[in-house]
């Protein structure tokens, strides 16, 4: 990889129904980056710049997907709650084996060091899709900047991509259904369902091309 980065900021986007003390992307925080990573080049894919039609929600979409598959990494802000949007751009990011950041300090929405469940209590609880989508969860910007740092050098860290998650899907497969009555009950009385648990298939079909 070149001296040149393009990094999607992932997070939320200021709408008037938000919450005055959300955070967002700051142009502090686009600085301090540009600063840490001074001996590259860096470019922010920000949806939050724009001057496009917003009435248009089906360009919006392809937009935002553009930005991602454009970026060499997608650094995600999840300090605080976030909508459906981010979840969906980290899976398109995963599609194309693009490397994810995530925010995420201990005892943010996302993070907790205990937490209950369905009343059940869990610590060191990360949330499963930040967990599993996420390449690495850092507590600040400047931990972010370091694991970038270290994806753009020679020796590049693994990034996590479509095999990544069918994995998962056999991990539950194999240690978690044996005790999951409810979908083991679902699974017996339906054929199909039961074909597709042992016998998962993840066809990625060469959609673009990234080169």
């Amino acid at each position: 990889m070149d001296n040149k980065i393009s990094i999607y900021l992932a997070g939320s986007i200021k709408k008037g129904h938000e919450r005055a003390d959300e955070s967002f992307w700051t142009d502090a925080d686009m600085l301090f980056l540009k600063k840490t990573l001074s001996e590259y080049e860096v470019s922010f894919l920000n949806p939050a710049f724009r001057s496009d039609d917003l009435s248009d929600q089906r360009s919006v979409f392809g937009r935002d997907m553009t930005q991602v598959f454009c970026s060499d990494v997608v650094f995600v802000d999840a300090r605080d709650r976030r909508g459906l949007g981010v979840g969906a751009e980290m899976m398109w990011a995963k599609f194309h084996k693009i490397p994810i950041v995530t925010l995420a300090p201990i005892n943010s929405h996302y993070n907790k060091s205990k937490t209950t469940l369905l009343g059940v209590a869990v610590e060191n609880w990360v949330h499963p899709f930040v967990e599993s989508l996420s390449d690495a969860i850092v507590e600040n910007l400047a931990d972010g900047a370091v694991w970038v740092r270290k994806f753009v050098s020679a020796s590049q860290p693994k990034v996590k991509d479509v095999e990544w998650i069918r994995l998962a899907m056999e991990h539950y497969r194999d240690s978690q259904l044996p005790h999951d009555e409810p979908m083991k009950t679902l699974i017996s009385a339906n054929k199909k369902l039961h074909k597709r648990i042992w016998e998962p298939k993840i066809e990625q079909e060469p959609v673009l091309s990234r080169s």
